[in-house]
């Protein structure tokens, strides 16, 4: 049974509310070959053919850059600080990105080397991209923003070859010595790889995955579907048509939103958060076909009254706080009442959006169905591996191999599925690296002990409350240059995005287990306010400083 692909387009740019989901896209999951071959023939429309076959080959080179190489189209269009706006068409991108292939070749880049790029979202970024592509890499993205978020990233990769502006040479350590250089030969002779549907085309670090610094593997295939997919059905993206995403977290939706964008001949927008809180009017300089909307960017176009008659449509991450009277006011003072809205989960390490409600004009809400082309199952809450009892489970991507464990817990009712929530505390459904913040502060001098803590809180954001407990001892500290250095280092080796929403301080010992603080007893004591109590209580101030005395003697696991 074929798909009808002019019904599935006409359903998608209806954009109308229904109460059920529309059949196509249960028989989607269950016939995901033909429904994404189905797909390909109907992406091209009229402009050049794909090289790709599904289920064959994937020539993501050509599909993605090369066959708008003869267009006047734009790839890329980005603000730049003070030189303003700036763009990269396809033809110059072709260009620029098969003359570092061929320099990168020279080098010794062969498919299937592991190729890290150490790279802003950016122009540098994209060409680099292009070029790892055209040489059949596998290629991991990692932004440069602390020394120790590097590090621990380059040592689990073991990259063959790394890509970073120079000032970022620092950040490479003992990996310096693999840099590749962003140079282009004056002759291209690169011709573009083709890989195999199970052939990795990228090992990404995302912060959905638990440990998030471990490369998870992208195969081909699933990167070719999320971008058929994406391109054509979630953004509803033509030739031409812009996409912007500022302030969306970059490994968890790039290289997915890359891909979706030029397989349509689309423009990435990029603009950097810091730059629309200086100027937010920069949003309303060019016309929108989807913007990705975050709370942070709600709400600065909230306390600026900035209208956004320029935007289209827009989408938001269901995993997100959902706020609605915050959302609701969004809509109703930026003039988004008539826009269609989504709800749209991107994980790039399956390829792309995995949940995806149908586009709509409405007030935002919780609906979150798979996306279309994937199959799936909904499985047992405690990871048990059986099938979910009820109709509400653990969201698990099929086949399961090479992935990580699933998290989202989606909800079925009737003949619609909600966002439910995370199955462990997280943060916008990132991870919280518990381990990593509490190892960046290793070596403060004096010496301290830290925990880091994850507590759930209420009202309308229900996001999770990171507290942070340091442990100095017997030993005096003047409590704002304490806080100030754990700042400064947590952000200099981690990034600010791993800060803390708060820290206390404790002048006493905690308890170990196995040589490291014990994180059950530091949250059983301060829920308890134990740690607060001991902290002023003349007695365990006592036995604090004597413990103090008795530490160079002797190692000592204190129980208090």
């Amino acid at each position: 049974m074929t798909f009808d692909l002019h019904a599935i387009l006409h359903h998608v740019e209806q954009a109308a509310p229904s109460e059920d989901l529309p059949e196509w896209l249960h028989r989607s999951w269950t016939e995901p070959a033909a429904f994404t071959a189905a797909l390909a023939s109907a992406h091209v429309g009229r402009g050049a053919p794909l090289k790709s076959r599904v289920g064959q080959h994937h020539d993501f080179f050509h599909d993605l850059v090369g066959r708008h190489a003869t267009t006047n189209l734009i790839a890329l269009r980005t603000y730049e600080r003070p030189h303003g706006w700036r763009t990269l068409s396809y033809r110059r991108l072709h260009e620029q990105a098969t003359r570092r292939a061929t320099t990168w070749e020279q080098r010794g880049v062969r498919p299937g080397a592991r190729v890290c790029l150490l790279l802003h979202p950016g122009p540098e970024l994209w060409v680099s991209l292009c070029a790892a592509l055209c040489l059949g890499a596998r290629v991991s993205l990692l932004p440069p923003t602390g020394t120790r978020f590097v590090s621990r990233r380059l040592d689990a990769l073991a990259p063959e070859h790394v890509v970073a502006e120079p000032h970022q040479t620092p950040l490479l350590g003992t990996h310096a010595r693999s840099l590749l250089p962003l140079i282009e030969a004056s002759t291209p002779t690169a011709t573009s790889h083709s890989y195999k549907p199970d052939e990795p085309v990228g090992l990404l670090f995302s912060p959905l995955a638990d440990p998030s610094w471990r490369p998870v593997p992208l195969k081909a295939a699933d990167a070719w579907l999320g971008a058929l997919v994406d391109g054509l059905l979630t953004f509803a993206l033509a030739p031409g048509d812009q996409l912007a995403a500022p302030g969306l977290h970059p490994l968890q939706h790039l290289p997915a939103l890359v891909f979706s964008t030029l397989l349509r001949g689309a423009t990435f927008l990029h603009l950097e958060p810091s730059d629309l809180e200086a100027r937010p009017a920069l949003l309303t300089e060019h016309p929108v076909r989807a913007l990705g909307v975050t709370p942070a960017l709600r709400d600065l176009m909230l306390r600026t009254r900035t209208p956004l008659a320029n935007v289209e449509g827009w989408f938001r991450d269901p995993e997100t706080p959902l706020d609605g009277e915050r959302w609701k006011a969004w809509v109703q003072q930026c003039g988004l009442s008539s826009a269609p809205c989504a709800n749209v989960l991107v994980d790039s390490t399956a390829g792309g959006a995995v949940l995806c409600s149908p586009r709509r004009v409405g007030d935002v809400h919780a609906e979150a169905a798979p996306a279309p082309g994937r199959r799936w199952a909904l499985k047992d809450l405690h990871r048990s591996g059986q099938p979910a009892p009820t109709d509400v489970g653990l969201f698990t991507l099929l086949p399961e191999e090479g992935r990580p464990p699933g998290h989202l817990v989606l909800s079925r009712v009737r003949q619609q599925y909600l966002h439910a929530g995370s199955r462990d505390a997280r943060r916008d459904g990132h991870v919280i690296p518990t381990d990593e913040v509490t190892d960046a502060l290793d070596d403060l001098e004096p010496p301290v002990s830290t925990s880091l803590l994850v507590l759930p809180t209420g009202g309308p954001t229900g996001a999770p409350c990171r507290v942070l407990l340091v442990f100095t001892g017997e030993a005096p500290r003047q409590t704002a240059p304490l806080l100030a250095e754990v700042r400064r280092r947590l952000e200099q080796r981690l990034g600010p995005e791993h800060l803390p929403d708060r820290v206390e301080i404790f002048p006493l010992y905690p308890r170990l287990r196995d040589d490291r603080v014990d994180p059950a007893w530091c949250h059983t004591q301060y829920l308890t306010g134990s740690l607060h109590r001991k902290a002023t209580d003349p007695l365990f101030q006592t036995l604090t400083a004597l413990r103090g005395r008795l530490r160079p003697l002797a190692p000592l696991n204190p129980r208090s």
